[in-house]
């Protein structure tokens, strides 16, 4: 595993969201843009539920973010 690549539950990093609206940015724990960052990918557990008309697919839970700050990719991120 690459050393640059952490969890937020390790707790080495400082505390960072995502934030959807009014475009996805990674905010810092005051809620203020953090800089040269990025959102990579956003992630939402799913499961396939039976309809009438079939399969579909649904969230189940919390979505949560890969980032980049700087060169460190951070997984795990919560969205807000």
């Amino acid at each position: 595993m690459n050393k640059a690549m952490r969890t937020e539950a390790e707790g080495r990093l400082p505390t960072y969201r995502v934030q959807l609206v009014p475009f996805p940015a990674v905010i810092d724990a005051d809620g203020l843009l953090v800089a040269n960052s990025h959102v990579v990918e956003i992630v939402f557990p799913g499961d396939r539920v039976e309809t009438a008309l079939g399969p579909v697919n649904t969230i189940v839970g919390p979505g949560t973010a890969k980032i980049l700050v700087g060169e460190t990719t951070i997984r795990g991120v919560p969205l807000c």
